[in-house]
């Protein structure tokens, strides 16, 4: 006999147990308390699961905020997430807020917005756009960052490392009144190292900067790059030492 598993459904502002469920949604303002294991989630509105999450796919328009952590297949966000754990994915799509207190280990990540993780953010491919900080190791292959504002990361490490400034007219009308800072023409990165087979950097400035073919554009302030390659050093950037090993 097959054993299914029941839906949960929250309408409004109401809250109901967590545990093992096919489809879980919440429309308003939601409350789960306890863990909430699901095939798909959907949320609409304010939710918040004092607990951790599990699930095949979830889809958030407006905000999430997980007290735990969570482990999701594919993930779609338009607003707010904000997470006090770890989060794994295997594909993130998030337009709006991304906060986590803990780590990120995804296969791809797309996110565009204000961008905060605490610990170190692993994944095969990253694409952020926004306003970012990484307190950590940011390590993925292919990583392209676009930034709108000043932002931060510890440490970068990939194959192919793409990062620059990016452009208030790529954005529509609504994503630049949630989130593009007033002061996002002061877009400069801030790193102490960066490592990678392939770099090209705009508005970046960094301590240490290694790799094999690296390419130093417009606005960029770095101490010292190592290259085993090719260097190529545009005018508008300092780079004080240079090195071929």
């Amino acid at each position: 006999m097959k054993n299914e598993r029941p839906d949960l459904k929250i309408i409004g502002n109401n809250s109901a147990s967590g545990g093992r469920y096919d489809n879980a949604k919440v429309i308003g303002n939601g409350l789960i308390t306890g863990d909430l294991d699901c095939a798909t989630f959907k949320g609409v509105g304010d939710s918040r699961l004092q607990g951790n999450l599990k699930a095949g796919t979830a889809k958030i328009t407006g905000s999430l905020h997980v007290d735990g952590k969570a482990e999701i297949g594919d993930m779609r966000v338009t607003g707010d997430l904000d997470l006090d754990g770890d989060f794994h994915a295997r594909h993130c799509h998030l337009r709006g807020r991304f906060t986590t207190k803990a780590g990120v280990r995804a296969d791809d990540l797309s996110l565009m917005g204000h961008i905060t993780v605490k610990k170190n953010c692993e994944a095969e491919s990253f694409n952020g756009e926004g306003q970012i900080r990484i307190d950590g190791l940011l390590n993925a292959d292919r990583i392209e960052i676009k930034t709108y504002g000043p932002s931060r990361i510890s440490e970068i490490g990939g194959d192919s490392i793409d990062i620059g400034k990016g452009s208030a007219a790529s954005f529509g009308k609504i994503i630049k009144v949630l989130f593009v800072p007033s002061n996002w023409g002061n877009a400069m990165l801030t790193v102490n190292s960066i490592e990678g087979d392939d770099i090209r950097l705009s508005s970046t400035r960094a301590r240490v900067v290694r790799g094999n073919n690296v390419v130093i554009e417009s606005g960029c302030e770095i101490d010292l790059v190592e290259y085993t390659g090719s260097l190529r050093v545009n005018h508008g950037s300092t780079v004080k030492e240079k090195k071929k090993i």
